[in-house]
């Protein structure tokens, strides 16, 4: 049976979300901080500020492929997590445990084909950006390339993570990503400043985090009562399940495909301007997602939140839910966008101490401050309609 330690059917409901909440929001922090981490040591790598902005476009430029790939991410986390917070509710295990096992099934096998089709056509895929630097454009390449080694581990880890938050454990996703970047934290300096690898050295990093995380969900779905633990992987499909995940995530997936796509189009169009510009993008996407990651992590609460009870049928919780959610998330919105409106020179100051990537990230920071609020709120109605599997 499910723990009743995760059960969001009854319970005070502020406490609820905010206990389910609170680990989500610091996972995702925990992402944030993993690109934050790469970007200070890069920042850092050499007594050189142009060569370390270099470094900084690159891995902006490589990095958009880890966006794309957040899209299959979603089109199969959405629908497991749903379907599994939808079955705990109904205390009907043996359907949760099907949804998560064909959820990790349908991801690896989707994260393998993106990444052959990245890896092979790399120097393609970057040349789409017009990249005016050369050694901007060879960094680029190369920094993608060694990421394309861990790219199945990054994709299905929130997939490992969906299985867990849609019980409403998400304490142990937050737990086992924090191991991935304490293990990015110490490797970063060593690998980009001590070994003088430069951006080689952050994106091997990267990889050996993300494969330490994989490990580690592995190992506690096989130590502990979850629905992963002793599963088949290499069974077949359950097909009903595997097109039921799909479905719920193919509108969500459109949706960040077309964010990232428009993201590489604005990309492409910065590109020409320089090194400067290009990292003041790289690093102004960073720098917001104090928004829209802890946005997305209470989502993720909502969603679970919402499914639980609809599969038990509570309809008033469900509504009761989604005013607090709005009320504590709106307050934040607000606060973040002040933060980002007043300081917007200092953020960018922590990063780079490159004048001209400073001047222009103030301006960059200013004008992103407006769109906060707004972000959040949704992110928050999509959470409350994937609940109720509304994708």
């Amino acid at each position: 049976m499910f723990n009743e330690k995760y059960n969001l059917t009854k319970g005070n409901i502020l406490a609820q979300l905010i206990k389910v909440s609170l680990p989500v929001m610091l996972t995702s922090l925990m992402q944030m901080a993993y690109n934050l981490t790469d970007l200070f040591w890069l920042g850092r790598a050499t007594s050189d500020e142009t060569i370390n902005t270099g470094y900084i476009a690159s891995a902006g430029f490589g990095g958009l492929f880890t966006w794309l790939a957040a899209a299959i991410i979603i089109l199969v986390r959405i629908g497991t997590e749903v379907r599994v917070a939808q079955s705990v509710g109904k205390v009907d295990e043996e359907s949760a445990r099907d949804y998560a096992r064909t959820g990790v099934q349908l991801e690896v096998v989707l994260g393998l084909l993106f990444t052959v089709i990245i890896a092979i056509f790399t120097p393609f895929w970057i040349s789409l950006f017009r990249i005016p630097e050369q050694i901007v454009y060879d960094n680029a390449v190369l920094y993608l390339r060694i990421i394309c080694i861990g790219l199945v581990f990054y994709m299905v880890n929130p997939v490992f993570s969906a299985t867990l938050n849609g019980t409403g454990n998400t304490k142990t996703s937050f737990l086992i990503s924090s191991v991935g970047l304490i293990l990015n934290m110490i490797l970063d300096p060593i690998f980009i400043v001590t070994l003088n690898m430069g951006i080689k050295g952050a994106a091997i990093a990267t990889v050996i985090a993300q494969i330490t995380v994989t490990i580690s969900f592995l190992i506690y779905f096989n130590t502990h009562h979850s629905l992963l633990r002793k599963a088949q992987y290499f069974t077949k499909f359950t097909s009903d399940k595997a097109l039921d995940i799909l479905k719920l995530g193919i509108p969500a997936a459109i949706q960040s495909a077309i964010f990232t796509f428009i993201s590489m189009y604005l990309t492409g169009l910065v590109s020409p301007f320089g090194k400067e510009a290009n990292a003041v993008q790289k690093l102004g996407s960073q720098i917001e997602s104090l928004s829209w990651l802890v946005a997305g992590g209470f989502q993720t609460a909502l969603s679970a939140f919402v499914g639980q009870n609809f599969g038990a049928y509570q309809p008033k919780r469900i509504l009761k839910g989604f005013r607090y959610a709005m009320l504590t998330l709106g307050a934040y919105g607000i606060v973040i966008s002040v933060l980002m409106f007043i300081f917007s020179r200092e953020l960018f100051g922590l990063f780079s101490g490159d004048p001209e990537a400073i001047r222009l990230g103030d301006d960059y920071l200013k004008i992103l401050a407006f769109s906060q609020l707004f972000m959040i709120i949704e992110a928050l109605v999509g959470g409350a309609f994937n609940g109720l599997g509304k994708t």
